[in-house]
């Protein structure tokens, strides 16, 4: 065996072929020579280049793939033994990593870490930045979609009168007519009608500037200016202050952070983390929900209605225990009562 040559054992296989064999190869750096040999029959197979030998990427700790000239194939298990056909340096490092478990412990400590605090303060600010990115046309084309999506699917046609929705629509007006110029002229605040007997007595907004209100909260609160004036109140402070835009943006922004880290989440992993948004967007859900009331609550004030009004229609709900699925994200009877009343 010439001078510097080393050898190795592995598996081999036929070029082309499934078929293995017990391979002995010497390797001689200084000669720059490969020799292949048969291990059972001693036959050499291949004399080659050590130049022309290529070693996979290091990938866990299985066997690694030295391809030589002529498409044959060598399997070797012992790292040390792979350092021998020049595997480079940045994947003897990347082996290194893999192998020793309590430095794989740390990047792994120290990924869970960064990805915590993206989660903690990053999507804070990037979710802002994406609110302020988004046009007002924008705004409008999600407001129809959505609409097209609820009329479709959970809405019909509303059956309220003409009377009815016009006593609704004064107050809309008054109320509007609070809020800032500024936000008068950039966006357009509309005002729909809507049989949903699944949402029970309610009203929700839409980011564009559109408030639906159901039949049934006309049909139960509509006597009652002032309850019709703090519900929509709180409506348009949710269309203010983008609190659906921020909920949206979060939700996406969390799947994509997952999506990243992660690589294809798989069918199963991509339906958790989708529904996992749910319970992610909760506590956002019930601060945003806080603060609607409180800025419902000024602007019905500021049309010349009780805004307090709102804690009434709480404390109907909570007196006919309505079991109503929007309310699970909502912050609980007793504590927006006591907020309302506490109001200055």
């Amino acid at each position: 065996m010439e001078i510097g040559a080393q050898t190795v054992q592995g598996v081999g296989f036929y070029p082309g072929s499934s078929r293995r064999f017990e391979a002995h190869v010497t390797v001689d750096p200084t000669a720059d020579t490969v020799r292949l040999i048969d291990a059972e029959t001693g036959k050499f197979l291949l004399i080659c280049a050590l130049s022309a030998v290529t070693v996979d990427k290091a990938a866990g700790q299985g066997p690694r793939q030295i391809y030589l000239p002529d498409n044959w194939l060598l399997q070797i298990e012992v790292p040390e033994d792979v350092a021998i056909f020049g595997e480079a340096p940045r994947n003897q490092l990347l082996r290194h990593f893999e192998e020793v478990r309590p430095r794989l412990i740390a990047v792994v400590a120290v990924a869970v870490m960064a990805t915590w605090l993206v989660w903690k303060y990053g999507l804070t600010v990037i979710v802002a930045v994406a609110v302020y990115m988004t046009p007002e046309n924008l705004r409008d084309y999600m407001d129809r979609g959505t609409m097209q999506s609820i009329d479709f699917v959970l809405a019909d046609a509303t059956n309220l009168s003409t009377s009815e929705q016009e006593k609704v629509r004064k107050i809309f007006d008054n109320i509007v007519a609070q809020v800032p110029q500024k936000q008068q002229r950039i966006r357009r605040f509309d005002l729909l009608f809507r049989d949903v007997e699944g949402m029970g007595p309610n009203a929700f907004a839409l980011p564009g500037g559109t408030i639906v209100v159901t039949d049934q909260l006309v049909q139960e609160f509509g006597t009652d200016q002032d309850v019709i004036a703090g519900i929509i109140g709180h409506e348009l402070a949710h269309t203010l202050q983008d609190h659906g835009l921020k909920q949206l943006y979060r939700g996406l922004s969390i799947y994509v952070l997952l999506a990243m880290i992660a690589g294809d989440l798989g069918p199963v992993l991509e339906d958790i983390a989708l529904e996992g948004q749910v319970f992610v967007r909760l506590a956002f859900s019930r601060a945003h929900e806080a603060e609607a009331d409180r800025i419902g609550v000024r602007l019905a004030t500021e049309a010349g209605y009780d805004g307090k009004g709102l804690a009434r229609f709480f404390e109907t709900l909570q007196s006919e225990q309505l079991d109503l699925p929007w309310l699970s994200t909502h912050p609980s009877f007793e504590r927006r009562i006591k907020e309302i009343s506490e109001q200055n």
